[in-house]
């Protein structure tokens, strides 16, 4: 779960905003490591299942088909502004964004490295606190 979502699951389950943000926060950060780390093997391993003929649904060539349709959704904010476009994609707390959506887009870009995980972890809290502002207000006015 992206951890925007994790921070309003939190308020509707009764945590505190605090609380919540708080989760929510180390989600970020273990998600964005966990991409971070794993995006290279993960495209790997995906491609070699794709090349494998078979008959019926290959999970590699989903994924790659996923990858590329977030490529395609990052590509104009990246093309425009550089690899912070990828921030300001993974940042806009709407659906098909987010911290997922934004690795596949990165993985297919070519972005790699100290900017990968720099646009992960920035995109992702930059979202969680849109999401905080939004959320948490409707938390204190329905209580």
């Amino acid at each position: 779960m992206e951890p925007r979502y994790a921070l309003l699951v939190g308020l509707g389950l009764g945590l505190g905003l605090l609380e919540s943000l708080a989760l929510s926060a180390a989600g970020v950060l273990v998600l964005g490591l966990l991409l971070y780390t794993a995006i290279d093997t993960v495209d790997r391993l995906m491609e070699a299942l794709c090349s494998r003929k078979r008959l019926g649904v290959n999970p590699g060539c989903i994924y790659l088909a996923l990858r590329s349709s977030a490529a395609r959704r990052a590509g104009g904010y990246v093309e425009r502004y550089g690899w912070a476009g990828l921030i300001v994609f993974i940042a806009i707390p709407l659906p098909a964004t987010g911290m997922y959506s934004g690795a596949l887009a990165a993985a297919l870009l070519g972005i790699r490295g100290p900017r990968l995980l720099a646009s992960l972890l920035l995109g992702g809290y930059l979202s969680l606190a849109i999401t905080a502002v939004v959320g948490g207000g409707v938390a204190v006015v329905s209580t």
